[in-house]
């Protein structure tokens, strides 16, 4: 089981956070399926049809990201949260990355729940030590500035 620690700046600053985990079990990691990616589109085709990029700021789950986002003094039309950055490349006509079958599971996950969501894999044989997550997108480095890293417990890449 992994333990989710929220420090207490980060509950002060957003009082009613909350994460959450999920583990599975994959029997295997598959760059690319057609059967599913069929499956993937016909969830992207419902989105574009149901909503307009105008429809976005008004998602409760879009809105309470931007209010972390505030909270932390982050600009979130500058930095948008994943899910909202997600559904914005959608409704745009662009295509969403396949990558391997767990991503793009997160990544549908994140669109149909409008949630941002991460996906790690679990690994038995890890350094003991812990290492700092290194955040994917440009200038974030600079942008979470000031806060504590996110620690990846031993055993997740």
């Amino acid at each position: 089981m992994v333990t989710i620690t929220i420090s207490d700046e980060l509950k002060s600053r957003v009082p009613g956070l909350a994460l959450g985990c999920v583990t599975a079990e994959v029997p295997s990691v598959a760059e690319h399926d057609e059967g599913w990616w069929r499956e993937i589109d016909s969830h992207l085709a419902r989105l574009t049809a149901a909503y307009k990029a105008d429809d976005i700021p008004a998602l409760s789950q879009v809105a309470a990201m931007r209010a972390v986002y505030k909270a932390l003094v982050k600009e979130p039309s500058r930095y948008r949260g994943s899910a909202e950055a997600l559904l914005r490349r959608v409704l745009s006509g662009k295509a969403v990355y396949q990558i391997n079958n767990i991503v793009d599971v997160n990544n549908l996950v994140s669109l149909e729940s409008f949630q941002p969501l991460g996906a790690y894999e679990s690994r038995s044989s890890a350094s003991a030590d812990s290492a700092p997550y290194r955040c994917a997108g440009r200038d974030l480095q600079r942008h979470w500035q000031g806060f504590d890293q996110h620690r990846e417990p031993a055993g997740f890449r």
